[in-house]
């Protein structure tokens, strides 16, 4: 249990904070808005070494209340759970649940906090009411997205120009979205996980009329069979060669609808020297022959 009986216990009042809310004039401008009514924020603040911060609700709060530390230690009480929050740690406290937080006596937390709501903020929320790690890596934009919230802080601080309120609550949806899918985040400033797929893929494309067997694949872009397969199905939920098949009866559907040549040429530029079994093949992935679609979309 952290010790508080010798430190001047706060709500808020620490040197250096900035805060503000939407007041509810401007909220029901918000509600009416279909570009942001769906997600927005009520109340949004940075408390830096906040010594003595403690917030008790046992009634809960009618908003997600997210705590983003980034220096120091603290605590987040949900439903008699108590969990330690580390710096480079955020924490979303669900809707009406009973719950407490503070900074730690020690090692005070600075927090980078938001209250928000709409009709959609659960599909935009990170995950509730548990510990999410925002380990600092050397892609892992933090600075970035304390940059964001800089904006949205400064933003809702000139709630009277509205339009400022509409930018700060689009730009809360990347924010959360950026936790929420921080993989995806953080690979954009790196060399591309999936290099090795794209370069498969391109390998692919460019010999459709050929028939080639995965180890092939393998071989021409220096990895092994098994992490073909594996990339294959992690990203695209499907098997090398059948990805392989679709790319070529997407080219047959070009052929066929650019093109006046005859689907048994179509079928030999694609690697198919049998024009019946190129048939089957294009039915069974398209729903129909070469020759009706011909018809349907040329």
């Amino acid at each position: 249990m952290v010790n508080y009986s010798e430190i001047e216990i706060k709500k808020d009042g620490f040197i250096g904070q900035r805060m503000t809310y939407l007041p509810g004039i401007v909220k029901k401008k918000v509600l009416k808005d279909p570009r942001v009514n769906d997600l927005y924020i009520t109340h949004i603040g940075v408390f830096p070494k906040a010594l003595g911060h403690l917030r008790s609700r046992p009634l809960g709060c009618s908003q997600y209340i997210l705590i983003y530390c980034v220096e120091g230690e603290g605590w987040v009480e949900v439903e008699g759970r108590r969990q330690k929050v580390l710096a480079n740690q955020l924490f979303v406290i669900e809707p009406k649940k009973i719950s407490s937080y503070g900074a730690n006596p020690k090692n005070p937390w600075t927090n980078y906090w938001i209250h928000f709501t709409g009709e959609n903020a659960a599909l935009y929320s990170p995950p509730v009411n548990r510990i999410i790690d925002i380990p600092p890596t050397e892609n892992s934009r933090l600075e970035e997205r304390l940059l964001l919230f800089e904006e949205m802080l400064q933003n809702v601080e000139d709630y009277f120009v509205f339009e400022k309120v509409v930018y700060a609550n689009i730009c809360l949806k990347q924010f959360l979205t950026s936790v929420k899918y921080i993989n995806i985040y953080r690979a954009i400033n790196k060399e591309p996980e999936n290099d090795l797929l794209k370069k498969v893929i391109s390998f692919m494309k460019n010999n459709l009329h050929k028939n080639i067997r995965v180890d092939y694949f393998a071989q021409k872009c220096n990895c092994s069979t098994s992490n073909i397969y594996k990339l294959f199905k992690t990203n695209l939920d499907s098997a090398p060669l059948d990805f392989f098949i679709h790319l070529k009866i997407e080219k047959a559907c070009k052929y066929l609808t650019q093109t006046n040549l005859k689907v048994k040429e179509i079928g030999r530029k694609l690697g198919y020297e049998d024009q019946y079994y190129f048939s089957r093949i294009f039915s069974k992935y398209i729903g129909q022959s070469p020759a009706n679609y011909r018809k349907e979309e040329k």
